[in-house]
């Protein structure tokens, strides 16, 4: 079931596709306090992100939807696993505004009892203007939160989304928060 949902979640997402991915593991950062770090090799420019993660966070990868998944710890009590989802993909000649607004109609359009929980506002991370969302909605019969980050850099798209029950989003705000913040793109 959380396989399903997570497919479809991502599915959700993908207005836009980058090509495929490679990541690996970067541990030598002791002193950090958010010890694990997931570069994307340079060499594939399909995906250039650098980002942090969680203590016991997971990344997977699709190779065949060419998103990245960064995965919550999980326990046999867990109804959902809480995740975020970065696509990178094109623009295709639209501005920030506009891309949103397309990406927001498009979940609109996807979800039963989907209601903002926020307006639409601007935010600056690492140097970066996103434009981001939350909302709540229905999904195969789960309440789920979602807090959605969309920008443009030079002709590339990326859009973000951290998803979680909507009585545990709160919980995981401060991992979400981190994970977005850390996130350089280059």
């Amino acid at each position: 079931m959380k396989k399903t949902i997570l497919i479809l979640l991502t599915l959700s997402i993908l207005y836009s596709c980058g090509d495929k991915t490679e990541v690996k593991d970067n541990t030598n950062q002791l002193d950090r306090q958010i010890p694990e770090a997931v570069v994307i090799p340079e060499e594939n420019n399909s995906f250039p992100v650098d980002l942090d993660l969680p203590v016991g966070w997971e990344v997977a990868k699709d190779e065949q939807l060419r998103v990245l998944h960064i995965l919550s710890p999980t326990n046999e009590m867990d109804e959902f696993q809480e995740m975020v989802n970065i696509v990178v993909g094109t623009t295709s000649d639209k501005e920030l505004d506009e891309f949103f607004d397309l990406n927001l109609k498009m979940i609109e359009g996807m979800f039963e009892e989907l209601n903002q929980t926020e307006k639409p506002s601007y935010e600056t991370i690492n140097g970066i203007k996103y434009k981001k969302v939350r909302y709540n909605y229905l999904f195969a019969g789960l309440p789920l939160t979602a807090q959605l980050y969309v920008t443009i850099k030079d002709d590339k798209s990326f859009i973000v989304n951290c998803s979680a029950l909507q009585n545990t989003f709160d919980d995981y705000a401060k991992e979400f928060e981190e994970i977005v913040n850390s996130l350089e793109i280059k």
